[in-house]
This record gives C-alpha cells, structure tokens and sequence, in this order.
C-alpha cells in the first residue's frame, strides 16, 4: 500500500509538471531592452522600480506574458536589436532613440522614463574653472553626437564662446571623467548619475548642471516595436500600469527606491539623490505620459543633430508618437498624473 501511494505521488508530481511546463510553454513574451552604458542588468529610473516591486511581471502575467529583459550598453546596440526583432521595448537616450525614428527602424515613441536626468559638467578637484569664460584655451572632453553634446554646445553658444576658443577631445563618458582626474583634459560633460560620487568621494568638482536650465535635460525616451506593438496592444498598457503604480509607491516612500533608480550608483549618496532625480519631492519626473514639452525638446534635439550633419533630414518627430497606451491604462488604473 505505502508503495503504491508513493507511486501515486510521483504520478501525481509528474503530471504536474508536465502541465506546469506546458503552461509556461503557451505564455507569449514580452522582451524589454534598457540602455544604461555599462551593459548590466542594473536598471535605472522609473522602470527600476517596476521591476523591482515586481509589478511589471504583475501586469503582463495579468494578459497571458512573461517577462524577458535585455540590457546594452548604448542606444545604437538597443535599435539593432529592434532592427533585428529581438526586443519589443525599450528605454534609449532621446539621441538613439530619436536616430531610430528618423533611419524608419519600425519603432514608436510611447512614453517617457526619467525625463530628468541631469547632465553635469567635471573638472579636477580644486580647478579654477567655474564659469564658460575660464574654457577659453583649456580642453573639454565631450563625446560628440549625444545628448552631452548638446549641452556643450549650448553652453558655451549661451555664453557667446566659439568653439575655437577652446580644445575639444572626443571622448566618450568613462573615458572623459578619467582624463579629467588624471589632468589630460581640464573638463568633462556627463551624467550626473556618474558623476556625483566622483564629487564625493574628492576627486572632481561639478560646476555647472542642467538642474539649473532643465530645458538642457537630457530624455529618456520609452519606444515600441511598431508591429508588435499592433499586434499585441495590450502589452503596452499594461507596461504603462507597471509604470504608474511605481510612479505612485515611489511617493509614498522616495529614499528606498534612490538607489534603485540610479542603478544603485547614487545609493550611498541619498541627499545629492534627492536634489538631482526627485527635486519636486512627487517624482514628477518620472511621470510617464508624453507632453508638448517633450516633444518641443526632442524637435530641438532633432534639429541640433541636422545642423551639424548628424542627420541628414528634418523629421516631424510628433509624427511616430502614439500616446494611446498611456491614456488606456490610466483609465483603467483611475489614476491621472
């Protein structure tokens, strides 16, 4: 009898799995991609939260999906594999993501992540460098053709100083913040993600960031595959859901999610934080809907990068934007942002 009952169990748990497997089998997938420049799987912003609170796997078990994401190092990586088919989403830098729109790689501008994300200006601990005017002769280290290039650009025209005025290296991020503490270069533009525990820990002085001319920000922008996104429609509700709700518990309890929306870079670091990526105390910028602001500035972007042959064309960038998965799930979450 004992026998024969143990026998039963193994059926029993057999049986289980099979249907287990199958089960999992006959889900579809939901493939999220991230751009956060190192290629690690520590994911920033608004998104972070969703996916540490578990909510995105929430919503999309709620629909039938499960839930695969894919990190890369930078935006040109994040379009080939929309090119290739190998994600569904993304959250990319406003340069790539805005490359992708114009170059027809089948994407769709859905909503914002992280729409703050200051950019910020280094130099050496103990630099007599403060203001556009002490640049003129030095070195600035920028990697040209991102949005830090922007702000370069726009910071010194601002101050009416030509770029013959001073030396330019074209450095990316991580290269550039190097050559700033080993004194090759007099000036770094980056993160401020980045660039905050360099400042703490004593090794670079932050003499300038977009905090003070937020239309110098840089965006992150949230894009969809466009045929997956028509054939599957929900998927991007229900990534709006995750969204909101993360948005919504971030407020109630900011300091915990800090470390998490700066992929743990600013964790130690909770007050500068507070300052640089929830200024308004509701993580407003975080807010995932899609503005004329937004738009406005990604025109801007977009017209920058023509002028100095980026791109080749002028595009209406509000032509691949679709906000209807947004204010879906808003409604049905009953919550307006």
């Amino acid at each position: 009898m004992k026998k024969q009952f143990t026998l039963f169990i193994s059926v029993l748990a057999f049986l289980f799995a099979i249907s287990g497997n199958a089960w999992a089998k006959s889900k579809k997938t939901v493939r999220i991609g991230n751009v956060n420049g190192s290629g690690s799987f520590n994911y920033s912003g608004n998104i972070s939260i969703a996916k540490e609170l578990g909510y995105l796997e929430e919503e999309f078990e709620k629909i039938g999906y499960a839930v695969e994401y894919y990190a890369f190092e930078n935006g040109v990586y994040a379009n080939e594999a929309f090119v290739a088919g190998d994600i569904d989403f993304a959250f990319i830098g406003d340069v790539p993501g805005i490359t992708g729109l114009v170059n027809g790689i089948g994407t769709t501008w859905i909503g914002i992540d992280e729409v703050v994300t200051p950019i910020g200006i280094a130099v050496k601990k103990g630099s007599p460098i403060r203001k556009p005017q002490d640049f003129i002769g030095k070195t600035v280290s920028v990697a040209i053709g991102t949005n830090n290039h922007l702000l370069y650009a726009n910071y010194f025209r601002d101050a009416g100083i030509a770029e013959n005025q001073f030396e330019t290296a074209n450095l990316n991020s991580a290269n550039g913040r190097a050559a700033v503490i080993s004194g090759k270069v007099d000036a770094a533009i980056g993160n401020i993600i980045d660039l905050v525990p360099l400042e703490q820990s004593g090794q670079i002085d932050i003499i300038f960031t977009t905090a003070e001319r937020p239309e110098w920000h840089s965006q992150l922008l949230l894009v969809g595959r466009t045929k997956f996104l028509k054939s599957n429609p929900k998927t991007g509700v229900a990534l709006f859901k995750a969204l909101i709700r993360a948005r919504q518990t971030a407020i109630k309890n900011p300091k915990k999610f800090y470390g998490a929306i700066s992929a743990n870079q600013l964790k130690d670091y909770p007050d500068q934080a507070e300052k640089y990526l929830n200024p308004d105390k509701e993580f407003k910028n975080y807010i995932a809907k899609i503005t004329q602001n937004n738009i406005t500035r990604a025109q801007n972007l977009q017209e920058f990068f023509v002028s100095i042959g980026r791109f080749q064309k002028k595009i209406d960038v509000s032509s691949f934007i679709d906000t209807s998965y947004y204010e879906k799930a808003s409604k049905e979450l009953g919550i307006t942002e």
